[in-house]
């Protein structure tokens, strides 16, 4: 641990690029993957969210947060993230076979709150209390960088994705629109928010930032981990990530583009936990990012339109 401390956020920073650039030039120049895929992610979750974070971040108070065993903690939630890649390459396939709505939106949503909350019971067992182990402040001025970045998503969702156009093309009434948006969000404030931010953030970021006595360093690895847990998937069960990998792609090229394009997504939303500790921040600020490109299917699974 001592030798963690000679590591400073500029380091970790750039260990985590170099190694994206490594991965991203043996992915070119192995399988020829796209520049065109790669750049704009890297631009947008790499680069200019985590900057929008930084600046929406300035001047507001970090929660207190006390991690009691962190080596031993954090030793548990990496190996349980051999449980969590079962989970997603063998346990999400049976799910898959449930066709009919919102049951199987629901069975999504119960498998992802039995992962990814039963390390907080094992935690709550041993000492922590909730408010300890997620600490949430609903004052304005905690709540202020959630609101901005909210923003933030929403316009780049709006202008770089596909939501906007598929709510006007679904021709839903205003009616179904005013009743679904904050339904749907409160249903994304669950199932993307509580669950994966609990899990990678709150829990496993912040335990790794203790035990390397880096805040940035733990941001970096946590979003490494997260990267790395989809790539059995990728490389077991490629048609069903829905990710352009080919029929059959090799296991570097599933590592690679695990890093290359799932990691990132993790930075910015990583940039707001390391400087708030506010859990009601950051799973405000995934839930926006994920409303627009889900209201739609929000809808029709609910049965509210079709």
């Amino acid at each position: 641990m001592g030798n963690a401390q000679s590591f400073g956020p500029k380091a970790y920073v750039s260990a985590y690029f170099v190694l994206w650039a490594i991965f991203f030039l043996l992915l070119r120049r192995l399988y020829g993957f796209e520049a065109s895929e790669a750049f704009p992610a890297l631009v947008i979750l790499g680069l200019v969210l985590p900057g929008i974070s930084l600046l929406a971040t300035r001047g507001v108070a970090s929660l207190p947060y006390h991690v009691l065993r962190p080596a031993r903690e954090s030793a548990i939630l990496v190996m349980y993230l051999a449980v969590v890649t079962i989970v997603l390459v063998w346990g999400f396939p049976g799910v898959a076979r449930i066709t009919t709505e919102p049951l199987h939106s629901m069975a999504v949503l119960g498998l992802k709150l039995a992962i990814f909350v039963v390390p907080g019971a094992m935690f709550l067992a041993s000492g922590y209390k909730i408010g300890e182990l997620a600490p949430v402040s609903l004052r304005w001025p905690a709540l202020r960088p959630a609101l901005w970045m909210s923003l933030a998503v929403l316009l780049m969702q709006s202008f770089l994705g596909r939501g906007l156009h598929d709510i006007r093309s679904a021709h839903f009434p205003v009616w179904v629109i005013a009743l679904a948006a904050p339904l749907s969000f409160a249903w994304l404030l669950i199932e993307v928010g509580v669950v994966e931010e609990f899990f990678f953030r709150v829990l496993l970021q912040e335990r790794l930032a203790t035990v390397l006595r880096s805040s940035w360093g733990g941001l970096v690895l946590a979003a490494l981990l997260f990267g790395l847990v989809h790539a059995p998937g990728f490389y077991l069960r490629t048609a069903a990530t829905q990710e352009p990998l080919g029929s059959h792609p090799s296991l570097l090229m599933a590592v690679g583009y695990s890093i290359v394009m799932t990691s990132l997504a993790g930075l910015f939303v990583g940039v707001l936990w390391m400087r708030t500790r506010n859990f009601a921040v950051v799973i405000i600020v995934h839930a926006a990012g994920d409303f627009l490109p889900n209201l739609v299917p929000w809808v029709k699974a609910f049965h509210l339109a079709r």
